[in-house]
């Protein structure tokens, strides 16, 4: 199981430095493997895609390990406007703080455990990334 103290100082370092996140959270679906996806959403993410997920995973490294990082089945990353975003808003409102979730459909998926460390909403959507 990862270390979710860990990931939340990736999560709260790096939004000091580059801004909120929307969502952080990990899930785990019914894949083989059994293996958690990140899910992340930010405005910061979407501008620029490429580059902040590399500098994303590259400050995970460095604070939770490449072991803990390769634990992971994928990093997804999800826009403002994307409706699993906005699902996922709708269902859990959480900052910098931890709801777990079991056996439960969110956004059409089957999800056996989610354990989302922050889900809101913009405040100012003037944050939002055209």
């Amino acid at each position: 199981m990862i270390q979710l103290e860990k990931f939340r100082k990736v999560m709260n370092q790096v939004a000091a430095e580059k801004g909120d996140f929307l969502l952080f959270g990990f899930f785990l679906s019914e894949e083989p493997q059994d293996k958690l996806d990140l899910v992340i959403s930010s405005p910061w993410l979407e501008k620029g895609k490429l580059k902040a997920l590399s500098e994303f995973v590259e400050k995970m490294s460095s604070i939770v390990g490449q072991k803990d990082v390769l634990a992971l089945s994928k990093i997804v990353t999800l826009n403002h406007d994307d409706p699993h975003l906005q699902a996922i808003l709708k269902t859990v409102q959480v900052e910098n703080g931890l709801v777990v979730l079991q056996d439960t459909n969110l956004f059409g998926l089957e999800v056996k455990q989610a354990y989302i460390l922050q889900a809101k909403k913009l405040k100012d959507p003037a944050q939002h990334v055209a």
